[in-house]
């Protein structure tokens, strides 16, 4: 027989859950009606599911249809629409000026921890910290720096060349070339960023399945920022926050793969966090052997308050342009030679302007960046066409509407709002590009000056503004040249009837299955 203590406590249990769960859905279905009738942006058109709950647009990413969906939203509606309760996407290009201006602060859309603990440059929201910050660190990224890498780049893509020749070019044979330009850009920035290659190339596979598991951790980078308040509500339990959302090497996906690759206790083989400390100790101790690399310069460099950077800020550094500055490239070189091998129009126009101006003496037997520069317009075009067409990061970047607000097509949108553009959607806007922005025409950039100037300034690849990304010109520097020994050395043909797969996660984009056979093209003299 229950007592009536018991009894009681039962009853007041249940009424307690009762009276909760009521409350929520009040809680709930109040807040879904004010988004939708109330809410200062619901005179913005979209999904209404959109405007009521942030889980939409998360959900949008998981499907990797955020993209697609987005461009579409925008045909639909026009070039504003809202995409959860607080925040606008805009698909005009001429507005990446007015939503990425220099005062602009990034939203809590970007969470510190994805690149571990310490925050990024990447990552800081306010910009008065992030232009004191990236004033004491841009020295090193400036072209005139970066071109000081030039034979590191030449040195791993003669190597990539010979170890393709090596082990693909065989008659008949076709494999699958979608890794290869990463191996390629992986080697490059790890070599250039730690004072040591990952080993890409000489492995001929994703060692220790690095890029493949830093893919399969993008899922949860989207979703924690797409759910930002959920996110920072999370992360005030450390115990939860410090296990699922903060990257370390003992994870088995993500950013966490890649710290994995440089810590020394959970994987001796590698060694390169360690390769960091001892760097740094032969630098400090004058037995480095002299070569300026980006830790060289990183190491070099003092605030404004004349101190050097702490090692987490540097390794922090570093790891961003490791993983930000392969995965992205790569699916350049990807996005490339998918377009140019698929029209036969486009490759051979453009290896008879390579081979022209290799016979006219205009190009070393290792094209120089000043050489492509001057001689090579075509290929350089062909190179804005595949990253207007394929951006490696069709994401969302928010900004927060300034002070006194914005407005928009006659429509008020108040400070604090979150106004995103997308790289993939403004790159399709046919009043810039014109009705065939869908088409890879690597001639639209060169035929008005007036025109490519306009092009390039609604360019969305590399971010916008004051806080467009740092390692733009050495990404340069590695797309003009890389590529190009490739197409000088191999004639590729695609089977067409397989044609490669476009995935887009976590708001980064890569290319898998690109079926391929390679033949040796003869020296061009």
């Amino acid at each position: 027989m229950t007592s009536p203590n018991v009894a009681q406590v039962g009853h007041s249990l249940v009424t307690a859950v009762v009276v909760a769960s009521v409350g929520l859905v009040v809680y709930l279905v109040g807040n879904a009606i004010y988004n939708l009738y109330f809410h200062p942006l619901a005179k913005f058109p979209g999904p209404r599911l959109a405007a009521v709950t942030r889980f939409w647009l998360a959900w949008q990413c998981y499907k990797e249809k955020e993209p697609y969906v987005l461009f579409e939203l925008s045909k639909k509606y026009g070039p504003v629409v809202r995409i959860s309760p607080a925040m606008l996407h805009v698909s005009d290009a001429t507005k990446l000026p007015v939503i990425y201006h220099r005062q602009a602060d990034k939203s809590k859309h970007y969470i510190t921890g994805s690149f571990g603990a310490t925050e990024s440059l990447f990552h800081m929201q306010a910009h008065s910290e992030h232009s004191k910050y990236r004033k004491a660190i841009a020295g090193p990224y400036t072209l005139s720096n970066m071109r000081k890498n030039e034979s590191l780049i030449d040195r791993h893509t003669e190597k990539w060349i010979k170890r393709m020749d090596e082990l693909l070019v065989q008659p008949g044979q076709e494999f699958d070339f979608s890794l290869w330009p990463v191996f390629w850009a992986y080697d490059v920035i790890s070599d250039l960023g730690f004072g040591g290659p990952f080993g890409f190339i000489d492995q001929g596979a994703d060692v220790d399945n690095l890029i493949t598991g830093y893919h399969e951790g993008l899922h949860l980078f989207g979703a924690m920022g797409r759910l930002y308040p959920i996110t920072n509500f999370v992360k005030k339990f450390p115990w939860i926050a410090n296990k699922y959302m903060i990257a370390k090497p003992e994870n088995d996906d993500g950013i966490g793969m890649i710290m994995r690759a440089g810590h020394p206790t959970l994987n001796p083989t590698r060694h390169l966090e360690l390769g960091l400390l001892l760097t740094l100790s032969e630098i400090e101790s004058g037995k480095f052997d002299g070569r300026q690399d980006l830790l060289q310069s990183l190491m070099e460099i003092r605030t404004t308050e004349g101190k050097p950077l702490e090692f987490e800020h540097i390794k922090t550094e570093v790891f961003i342009i490791l993983v930000a500055g392969a995965d992205t490239v790569g699916t350049t070189v990807q996005a490339l030679l998918n377009y140019i091998t698929r029209d036969a129009r486009v490759y051979e126009k453009l290896m008879n302007e390579v081979d022209n101006a290799t016979r006219a003496g205009h190009l070393s037997k290792l094209a120089q960046f000043d050489e492509v520069l001057q001689h090579l317009p075509y290929y350089m075009a062909c190179i804005k066409e595949a990253q207007r067409l394929c951006p490696p990061a069709p994401s969302l970047f928010p900004r927060l509407v300034s002070k006194g607000g914005l407005d928009l097509y006659g429509k008020f949108v108040p400070e604090g709002t979150e106004l995103t553009c997308n790289p993939y959607v403004v790159h399709r806007d046919s009043k810039i590009y014109g009705p065939d922005y869908e088409e890879f025409r690597p001639e639209r950039w060169l035929e008005s000056e007036e025109q490519a100037t306009l092009y390039q300034k609604y360019q969305f690849g590399f971010g916008y503004g004051s806080r467009i990304c740092l390692g733009k010109e050495f990404a340069r520097l590695e797309l003009y040249k890389g590529p190009l020994e490739f197409l000088r050395a191999f004639k590729p043909t695609l089977d067409q009837s397989r044609p490669p797969k476009y995935h887009i996660e976590g708001g980064e984009s890569w290319f898998t299955d690109m079926w391929m056979r390679l033949e040796r093209r003869e020296l061009v003299h």
